[in-house]
């Protein structure tokens, strides 16, 4: 059933799914889970995804328990897991400077999200769309499944 608002936001199986990829998803529910961000309507959803009908898609996201209406109960996140300063600085290092040499400008917004990530779960969060961004760039595209490796190494997500 659709949310009365048209708006969805990921749960915390849903953030650990685009992380860790435990579900067989088909490309399109996981393009459309990615993209779920508790503030784009279906119609948005749709357009991004070039569907005609999109609720089959957030019905199934939504009976898989990784996406639920906006304002039925606020997104639950996965405690956030505190990481030395270090590390939070390597793993943004890493997803800043690839952004900047893969996508150069238009990977500005995406810099800015990985800049204000405050921690582990916010970085894992931000890494599912710099990795489809990655892997949609003509010159990321070889790097960017080993990229999310090491990503996921150096947070201890893998």
């Amino acid at each position: 059933m659709p949310s009365a608002s048209g708006i969805y936001t990921k749960t915390a199986a849903g953030f650990e799914e685009i992380t860790r990829r435990e579900r067989r998803l088909p490309a399109l529910q996981r393009r459309l889970l990615i993209l779920v961000d508790g503030e784009r309507e279906r119609k948005q959803l749709a357009r991004l995804l070039d569907v005609a009908d999109i609720d089959p898609l957030l019905a199934g996201l939504a009976s898989a328990g990784l996406i639920a209406p906006r304002g039925a109960a606020a997104p639950v996140r996965v405690a956030a897991q505190a990481l030395c300063p270090a590390t939070l600085h390597r793993a943004r290092t890493l997803m800043r400077e690839s952004a900047v040499r893969h996508l150069g400008v238009f990977g500005n917004a995406l810099q800015h999200a990985i800049d204000d990530a405050a921690d582990r779960s916010a970085l894992l969060s931000v890494s599912a769309r710099w990795h489809m961004e990655m892997r949609g760039s003509r010159k990321g595209r070889k790097e960017a499944d080993a990229l999310l490796l090491t990503l996921r190494e150096i947070l201890g997500a893998a």
